[in-house]
């Protein structure tokens, strides 16, 4: 039998003779395995993340007897081809806090806070490999991006919000990488941008409606 832990940590917040969730899932050996979801301190989900540990065991495998011709996981190409770009997906880290000044808040290993308002969220394991449901939630609870992972890339439909939940996103990965058609629309449905990809490579671009006034920096759905 494999040894597994479920894990379940909690912060002190409005009312001091309570407790409020921070984080819960499963850890087998160390690895995320299932649903690994987190709160905010007012009580509202901030993150569905879902792993296999079986999965990470595979591309641990694959990696040690890469063949190109005998592996199942596109990440294990991506680890021989571009390690530091593979590894993006695999240290768990990256997932909930990519920003470079993200930092622990008294070594704890839960609630992480940087120079942005937003709360952070600093795991407590190293390395995971996602597979499943993959949200973030904005802390009023309006979903903020959202799409599912299949063996430690995205794939298939996402959506993305902007940070001000004026725009939002609309596309399709394949491998991790950007394909076909990335829609950006205004929160009333109205069309803004048309983007098409192939491979991840940008091909071409239509402005749908003119004189909205966003800039790729501003709404990242070119990058």
């Amino acid at each position: 039998m494999k040894p597994w832990f479920l894990i379940m940590l909690f912060c002190a917040c409005h009312n001091p003779g309570s407790a409020q969730p921070l984080d819960s899932g499963r850890l087998v050996r160390g690895i995320p395995d299932g649903k690994w979801m987190g709160w905010y301190k007012n009580g509202k989900p901030q993150f569905i993340r879902t792993y296999s540990a079986g999965k990470w065991r595979q591309f641990q495998n694959e990696k040690i007897r890469y063949h190109p011709k005998r592996i199942s996981m596109p990440i294990t190409k991506l680890y021989h081809d571009h390690k530091e770009q593979a590894e993006k997906y695999t240290k768990a880290i990256n997932s909930f806090c990519g920003l470079q000044n993200c930092s622990r808040v008294n070594g704890n290993a839960g609630e992480v806070i940087n120079s942005a308002v937003q709360e952070h969220y600093h795991p407590p394991f190293g390395n995971g490999l996602l597979h499943g449901l993959f949200i973030n939630w904005f802390s009023d609870g309006a979903i903020k991006d959202s799409g599912h992972y299949h063996n430690g890339l995205p794939e298939g439909v996402w959506f993305k919000w902007t940070d001000d939940k004026q725009f939002y996103w609309k596309g399709f990965y394949r491998h991790g990488l950007k394909n076909k058609e990335w829609k950006l629309y205004s929160f009333t449905g109205l069309l803004i941008r048309i983007v098409f990809y192939r491979d991840g490579k940008l091909i071409w671009r239509k402005e749908v409606r003119e004189g909205v006034g966003l800039s790729d920096t501003e709404y990242p759905g070119l990058h």
